[in-house]
């Protein structure tokens, strides 16, 4: 059996018209201011754009602790999406930053190696990354079969996720080459990741919008 997209696609072109459209109009806003102090005050940690994000993917923590208890049918999943979601915030957010007065002398990648920060500030972000691999291990290996049928039918939720992946992945690209090391490229880089957040919250409220279709089966086609 397949499922009927839920929105259709009209609906979800809409939506994604209107990221898309908002991420253009903000990289072209931010772009067009000359100051490059009040241009920094936009784009850095309590700045608007990464603001917005940091919203969205607290929101959808949030959600999906709610779910957890309230979706009986699938708590396993939501549990482990709520642990990995409250890790996504926490990074986007620059938790590590709080965990050693050092820490913001060096990028996350960095911080295990970097002498100055303790062993036990290490080993406390070490036991909440290992975690992480565990649950996201265990969350893709029940969830992929699911995502791909729901790619194959093409349901919205599974669209968007795939574009949370593009944009994420952007956004971390951005972040790694050294030609975008300056402020264009740091505008682009916390835009990607502001909307990739929001998507990974609207993936989420498309995935329950998806729950009120009908299921059809194979060869009939979506009314």
């Amino acid at each position: 059996m397949r499922q009927v997209p839920y929105p259709g696609p009209r609906t979800t072109l809409v939506i994604f018209s209107l990221v898309f459209t908002a991420m253009v109009t903000a990289g072209a806003v931010l772009l067009s201011i000359d100051d490059p102090v009040y241009l920094k005050l936009l784009i850095e940690d309590a700045g608007p754009v990464q603001l917005v994000g940091q919203v969205a993917i607290f929101i959808a923590f949030g959600l999906a602790c709610l779910f957890a208890i309230t979706d009986g049918q699938r708590r396993v999943a939501y549990t482990q999406l709520s642990y990995l979601l409250m890790f996504y915030a926490l990074r986007e957010a620059d938790y590590h930053y709080k965990v050693s007065e050092h820490a913001k002398a060096t990028q996350f990648k960095r911080f295990f190696s970097h002498e100055l920060i303790p062993l036990s500030s290490k080993l406390f972000l070490a036991t909440i990354v290992i975690l992480f691999l565990v649950v996201l291990y265990r969350y893709l290996r029940t969830q992929r079969p699911v995502f791909i049928a729901a790619l194959r039918d093409g349901l919205p939720w599974a669209l968007c996720a795939l574009a949370w992946s593009g944009v994420f992945f952007l956004s971390q690209a951005v972040d790694q080459i050294p030609v975008f090391h300056n402020v264009t490229g740091q505008v682009f880089e916390e835009i990607f990741e502001s909307s990739a957040e929001v998507l990974a919250l609207l993936a989420m409220i498309l995935f329950r919008a998806q729950l009120r279709a009908p299921a059809i089966m194979p060869g009939r086609q979506a009314a």
